[in-house]
């Protein structure tokens, strides 16, 4: 680390997150639970420092519709997107993303994201949980596979919906509430509708909320129908959500059901992708190019509870099924030629989906022990089995004949990029807290666990690879972690921590074949991948006082068999050159950096906070690595009364000038200021107003432009300039 890199980071004084808008004084007193750190509830003030809560108060304030939107105040934490087409991608990490990242909703895995050979947005992403469900989002950054799995090589991150006890107890049996939202910088509406009821042994909630929009603004300029457009892509999406919850019981036992249905609708008209391009020798004339992408997922989860005075505190056991089914369609009229010779004039009718339905049952018990040494023992097991399929069909016109052909780009349809996989995995764990006398406590856990995938070839495959034959991969792996807590006073608690990460290869990596002799790339298989290693170091510090809390964590990890896709050669199909692509293992990553965050309370209802986070990471060669974050942070300030509040936050980065290659886009530093109030003149009715963007600034987030070229068109993945949002909630 640099020094002055180092001194940056400790001498920061600013916190992770305000005390945000929409939330009384006494709410805001509340310590919030994480459950997510050990899988068992504990306060947030005795997780580790690499621990963080996104909580309801801070989502109003950023007016969440997305998952970018709810860790837009979370420093080291963003979210890759593609606002032209696709949306956002998943969840970054310390400079890992992808599914390295564990994501969850109420602990149960959402299905995996599909790149389709890498880009920052992604085919079919992961930003397919409605933000009004939830009650807050649980982080932990840096591996944790101990406890959670090959999944959470990079990370985890659940999103807790709300439950009917968040609105209705013994002294209120009944709640009704209607929440309106608009946002200028894609001209939406959203409007959510909660109900809940409670009897004496019986609770419900349903949710239901329905949005409608268009584009999301950015800062480009042109907004011409060709391949200068830097104005995004004219768009209108709209989506729905269904959140239903009921359990039924006394205070030991209870059964709980769940269902969740989600749905989103983009049409796009690919304005960007008009006119004419020339790859190589060959130049495509587009004369229409509309998309039609849905997503749809569906949750069904059953349930057994038990809460008890005993040893056995608390014992879960849920059956589950999530489906997902994704749809990414278009339609394509263009004219081919080769230097002054026409090779087609031709209208392409694609319609392309991405599935994956994960059934599973997971169980898990917290027992106490009481003696000289106090144990907090969690255990469990889990198994799941996931179906993946990526059907793809195409038919082409040519639009001066009639004729109609299932071969497009050298490639015959239908096909498949990767064989349908079925993928069963079995897990069991064990972690033990040991509180001394002394206030120390030491926690060691292990998991084992064991990964099965078969895949099974149809003619569809075999069309995008002749020679492919079904395949079998099979790995397990002991995790252990250790994690050490040590009280220096009443203020402050030192912590460190060590764990092992595990990653099989996913569902294509090792069997994805693809070829586009248009476009001069292929994409070839590998049946040698080797499955990811990571370990991990972490050693920080946490204070807290009556008025003030402070908390500072380094991190460095280690990566052995990264598997990431890597340009091999060059082969010639039809005399043309095609570039081929495979993935493989790299032979190391690491990362390690600095995160530092505090908030203080100076005055009756004033609060400062902010925070900061610096990293780097490496490949194997000694090239930076792309995804790692420059120097961010967040600085906020918040008054807040009974009935009313305000509060101003500056989101801020420095220049990301550490890239692999004088070629990849550098995205300057910025500093953007948003500001909001909150006011409730009435026990049933809150109104909210933000403003994002105070300054009008032009900036690219880095996650964004992870990796890409510089071009003549880098305004196209600016972020919104001023925009604004405005909430209005009645509660009965």
């Amino acid at each position: 680390m640099k020094k002055k890199a180092i001194a940056c980071v400790i001498g920061a004084v600013f916190s992770g997150q305000l005390y945000a808008a929409q939330m009384s004084v006494a709410q805001a007193e509340i310590e919030p639970v994480v459950v997510t750190a050990d899988r068992n509830a504990q306060t947030l003030d005795k997780a580790a420092p690499n621990v963080s809560v996104i909580g309801r108060k801070t989502l109003n304030q950023a007016s969440a519709q997305n998952l970018d939107d709810i860790v837009m105040y979370e420093s080291g934490v963003s979210v890759p997107s593609d606002n032209n087409r696709r949306g956002h991608a998943g969840i970054n990490i310390r400079g890992i993303d992808g599914n390295r990242i564990l994501m969850m909703v109420d602990g149960v895995r959402i299905p995996e994201s599909y790149a389709g050979g890498g880009s920052n947005g992604a085919i079919s992403g992961r930003d397919m949980v409605e933000s009004d469900t939830l009650k807050q989002v649980d982080i932990v950054k840096g591996p944790y596979s101990a406890l959670y799995g090959s999944d959470a090589l990079g990370g985890v991150v659940n999103m807790v919906t709300l439950s009917p006890s968040d609105f209705v107890d013994a002294g209120k049996r009944g709640h009704f509430g209607l929440k309106h939202g608009y946002r200028s910088r894609d001209r939406s509406h959203g409007v959510t509708a909660t109900v809940a009821g409670f009897h004496e042994n019986a609770e419900g909630l349903l949710m239901l909320t329905r949005r409608q929009g268009h584009e999301t603004e950015n800062m480009g300029s042109d907004t011409s129908y060709s391949t200068a457009r830097t104005a995004t892509n004219p768009q209108k999406n709209n989506a729905y959500n269904i959140l239903a919850k009921g359990n039924i019981g006394n205070e030991r036992h209870r059964l709980e059901t769940l269902y969740e249905q989600y749905y989103h609708a983009n049409d796009t008209v690919l304005a960007n992708g008009l006119g004419s391009q020339s790859h190589g020798p060959v130049t495509i004339a587009t004369s229409e190019s509309n998309a039609r992408d849905r997503i749809r997922r569906q949750r069904i989860e059953a349930g057994y509870r038990y809460a008890g005075e005993g040893r056995l505190k608390e014992a879960n056991l849920t059956a589950y099924q999530q489906k997902l089914r994704t749809e990414d369609d278009a339609v394509d009229a263009s004219i081919t030629r080769m230097g002054a010779r026409q090779l087609g004039n031709s209208t392409r009718y694609s319609d392309y989906g991405f599935n994956q339905t994960i059934r599973g049952l997971n169980g898990r018990g917290v027992w106490e022990f009481d003696g000289a040494v106090k144990q907090t023992v969690v255990a469990g097991a889990e198994y799941k089995h996931t179906e993946t399929a990526r059907p793809r069909d195409s038919l082409t016109v040519d639009n001066l004949t009639g004729a109609v052909s299932k071969v497009y780009a050298g490639s015959t349809y239908p096909n498949k990029t990767f064989p349908d996989s079925k993928r069963k995995t079995f897990s069991v764990y064990a972690q033990d807290s040991l509180t001394f006398g002394n206030g120390i406590v030491l926690t060691p856990a292990l998991r084992y666990e064991k990964d099965k995938l078969n895949t099974s070839t149809d003619q569809a495959y075999l069309n995008a690879n002749p020679s492919g034959t079904a395949t079998r991969f099979s790995d397990s792996a002991f995790t252990p972690s250790l994690r050490l807590s040590v009280p220096m006073g009443e203020q402050f608690t030192g912590f460190a921590t060590y764990s092992q990460g595990f990653r099989t290869p996913p569902f294509d990596s090792a069997t994805m074949a693809f070829t586009n002799t248009t476009y001069g790339y292929a994409v070839i298989p590998n049946a040698k991948l080797k499955s990811e290693r990571s370990n991990s170091f972490e050693l920080g510090m946490k204070f807290k006082n009556e008025r003030a809390r402070a908390q500072v964590t380094a991190f460095y990890n280690r990566y052995r068999n990264f598997i990431n896709r890597t340009e091999i050669g060059t082969s010639t199909v039809g005399r043309r050159p095609i570039i081929q692509y495979q993935y493989q293992n790299l032979d190391h990553v690491k990362t390690y950096g600095a995160e530092a965050s505090a908030a203080y309370k100076f005055l009756p209802g004033w609060q400062v906070s902010g925070s900061i986070a610096w990293m780097r990471g490496e490949q194997q060669d000694g090239k930076p690595l792309d995804s790692a974050y420059p120097l961010n942070g967040v600085l906020g300030l918040d008054y807040t009364q009974e009935k009313w509040g305000v509060g101003t936050k500056l989101r801020w980065s420095k220049k990301h000038s550490r890239v692999s290659s004088d070629t990849v886009f550098q995205a300057p530093g910025y500093g953007v200021w948003d500001v909001g109030a909150w006011y409730k003149p009435f026990k049933n009715l809150e109104i909210g107003a933000n403003i994002y963007n105070v300054g009008n600034k032009k900036y690219w987030q880095h996650a964004d432009v992870v990796g890409m070229s510089r071009t003549s068109v880098m305004d196209l993945y600016t972020e919104s300039g001023r925009n604004f949002a405005a909430t209005v909630q009645l509660k009965f």
